[in-house]
């Protein structure tokens, strides 16, 4: 079947994904059965009998319009505040053409007349009864219009977003227009030059532009958005009616089955590949925007036929794991685990904002490959947390107001949420994590009790999506790995009840200590320090309060993923980005580390700093000799945060002769390091624990200190 490439009809504005999806519709109901569709980097790649003559012939000369009418609103033409000569032209005309178009206008003012209707009716009182009563006179051709401008669920009446309020917009009137545009395409000789106005649809040439307006379909040249200023609006009808016709296929027959019991704005909207607005991916979001729904149009490759793509768009199926895409960052997440109906080679995302006054408009805001990432895995893990917090922002008839804090910081995890699953990157992913951590802790700070705290999600996938070759990263996956894995955490209440002196007093996994208890948003334990204070000092103060808590040995964790000896040392002398890391580690600790396994490349096993050195075989001494192993003293961490290191570095020293680490450096080789050192870095970094082959190594370094750098054998 040949293809005809029409580049004046292309995916990205609305406008135009619609009118290739209408011109779809209209040969395959009209005149070619077989003809089918794909979408191109050119343009629409129309498959049919039809090259571009036979074409405009048959729309020139064969093209019967689809009846559509609104009689419902206001502005459709039927009451006196608003009428039209567009249907008196259309009433009068012997064009068997517009015979459907006759009827469909015929049985609207017959209902309006049998409801006794001078003006539109009331939306509240009126507007459901006459709807059902419409819908049984209406013509079946006629339906397609009601069905995909108006749902009705359980009594209610909800507006699918594409269509804008019920097929109005405003002061526009779908509808009307619509009529309008017949009008001028059906009219006298001598009016519009439908030739020339169809070619330029179909192929993009210029030519003089109609008085109209596309409503929110496109508004680039409507008063509100002109360079000029006040200006009359300029379109093409063919462009409306080939829209109209594509618009219709999205009546959303089954979204009425999947939205039941789902109030419109709360969870999956009543339209296909409708969500709710996530104010992110296009240059220009703003917050708090306006935005009526977002929009995820499927595009295909592929030829695919009427029947087809009527299939797939009145399914409307977008899904994450289990449930239905409610946010753009859910619909964005779907489109990357291939949840959707198969051939979809790519999503169209379209934006619905009011930037018009009372009016709408859409803008493109990207395009969504279909295809698997691990992005897509490690957002999983957090499911169902992410879709209750997200809902919980967004709710709004609660008995108490979600704080602002929490509000905004669970729209930065929604926004980084869409960029993470839009592109996979590292620098998305490591926003995500700390917008993780950053949600977390304002949720407790704020006690919130509608939601749970994440629990149970994996931190294998975070480990393999983000940028290891940082040190940051990799510091904060070691310390956020950290964990008592032989107790479990005390609820709040147990918590509470613990002695001062008891060892559960302690925290149990790092994020108890940096963000709070893991089963509800609640202040943290006695135990914790200040969640103001610097990352440094909290890490400090965790290992003291473990030291002193009676934790044993060097007042380290049970378990967790060892530390390279090179960042150690970065740690522990000022050389890295210490804002990363604390955002970096405040989210990762809310992660679930207890199975995970996974390890970084090891590093240069070099060690350059002879304090630190010393201070690693006094705290994590690797030999497996019990009885030989030396065991810090309590007061070590306490004293290097009072910034007393020279008296910590003198008794390690005798404690290292004592347990047979000779000959070493003297007090006296390393006094002039313990001046500059900074004891509190020292304690954080104390609390992690290089690899046991790295201790050994540190074992046979030792002795040769000088003020190079001093590599050590495997």
């Amino acid at each position: 079947m040949p293809e005809l490439t029409l580049p004046g009809i292309r995916s990205d504005s609305l406008l135009g994904y619609l009118k290739g999806l209408g011109l779809l519709a209209i040969v395959g109901r009209q005149d070619d059965p077989q003809a089918a569709g794909a979408w191109s980097p050119a343009g629409f790649a129309l498959h049919s009998r039809h090259d571009l003559a036979s074409l405009e012939t048959f729309l020139l000369e064969g093209w019967a319009p689809l009846p559509v009418v609104s009689p419902w609103n206001g502005g459709s033409g039927f009451y006196s505040s608003r009428k039209t000569d567009a249907f008196a032209v259309i009433e009068t005309s012997d064009d068997p053409r517009l015979a459907p178009m006759r009827r469909a206008i015929a049985a609207a003012r017959e209902m309006i007349r049998a409801q006794g209707l001078t003006a539109r009716p009331d939306t509240k009182t009126e507007k459901p009864a006459f709807i059902r009563a419409l819908r049984a006179v209406l013509p079946d051709d006629a339906l397609e219009w009601l069905d995909a401008a108006i749902v009705e669920i359980d009594g209610r009446l909800h507006l699918p977003p594409l269509l804008g309020q019920g097929g109005n917009d405003g002061n526009y009137d779908i509808a009307d227009n619509y009529a309008r545009c017949v009008k001028d395409l059906f009219g006298r000789p001598g009016g519009v030059n439908r030739a020339a106005l169809l070619r330029a649809a179909l192929i993009g040439t210029g030519t003089a532009l109609h008085r109209m307006k596309l409503a929110h379909f496109r508004r680039d040249t409507s008063p509100v958005s002109s360079l000029r200023g006040e200006a009359d609006a300029l379109g093409n009808p063919w462009d409306l009616v080939m829209a109209v016709n594509g618009a219709v296929l999205f009546a959303p027959a089954a979204a009425r089955h999947l939205s039941r019991g789902q109030p419109n704005g709360d969870g999956t909207m009543v339209a296909p590949f409708a969500v709710n607005p996530t104010a992110a991916g296009y240059g220009s979001v703003a917050a708090d925007e306006d935005c009526l729904a977002e929009l995820w149009m499927p595009t295909w490759s592929r030829p695919a036929r009427l029947p087809e793509v009527r299939a797939v768009l009145r399914e409307g199926r977008m899904q994450v794991r289990r449930r239905d895409a409610a946010t753009g960052a859910d619909a964005a997440r779907a489109a990357r685990e291939l949840g959707v109906a198969r051939g979809i080679t790519s999503f169209r995302r379209y934006a619905i904002l009011k930037r018009a006054g009372k009016n709408y408009v859409s803008v493109p805001a990207g395009r969504i490959e279909v295809s698997p990432s691990p992005a897509a895995t490690a957002l999983a893990t957090l499911d169902p947390w992410l879709g209750q917090v997200v809902r919980f922002a967004l709710s709004k008839n609660r008995s108490h107001a979600v704080p602002q804090s929490v509000r905004a910081a669970i729209r930065a995890l929604e926004q980084a949420a869409f960029r993470l699953a839009s592109d996979g990157a590292p620098a998305s992913a490591e926003r995500m994590v700390c917008a993780i951590g950053n949600a977390e802790l304002a949720c407790s700070l704020s006690s919130v009790k509608d939601v749970r705290p994440l629990r149970s999600a994996s931190a294998l996938p975070w480990c393999e999506l983000l940028d290891t070759a940082l040190a940051e990263t990799r510091l904060a996956i070691a310390f956020a790995s950290l964990r008592d894995a032989d107790r479990k955490p005390l609820r709040p209440a147990e918590e509470k009840q613990a002695g001062s002196k008891d060892q559960s007093s302690t925290p149990l996994t790092m994020r108890e200590a940096l963000v709070g208890p893991i089963h509800e948003y609640a202040p943290m334990g006695r135990w914790a320090s200040s969640r103001q204070a610097p990352i440094l000092s909290q890490l400090a103060a965790i290992h003291e309060r473990r030291m002193l808590g009676g934790s044993g040995g060097s007042g380290g964790f049970a378990s967790g993923l060892p530390a390279r000896l090179d960042d150690l040392e970065r740690l522990a002398t000022g050389e890295l980005n210490v804002r990363r890391l604390a955002a970096l580690l405040r989210g990762l600790v809310v992660l679930d580390w207890s199975a995970v396994k996974w390890r970084s490349d090891p590093g240069p096993v070099v060690i350059r700093d002879p304090l630190l050195a010393h201070l690693l075989l006094a705290f994590h001494d690797p030999r497996a000799d019990d009885e030989a192993r030396i065991v810090p003293r309590a007061d070590w961490i306490a004293r290097l945060r009072g910034g007393r290191v020279r008296d910590v570095v003198d008794a390690v020293h005798l404690r290292l002769r004592l347990g047979g680490f000779a000959p070493i450096a003297t007090p006296a080789d390393l006094a002039e390091s313990a001046v500059t050192a900074d004891g509190e870095r020292l304690a954080a970094a104390l609390l992690l624990r290089p690899a046991i082959r790295t201790l050994h190594a540190v074992i046979g370094a030792i002795t040769t200190y000088d003020e190079r750098e001093v590599p050590v054998a495997p």
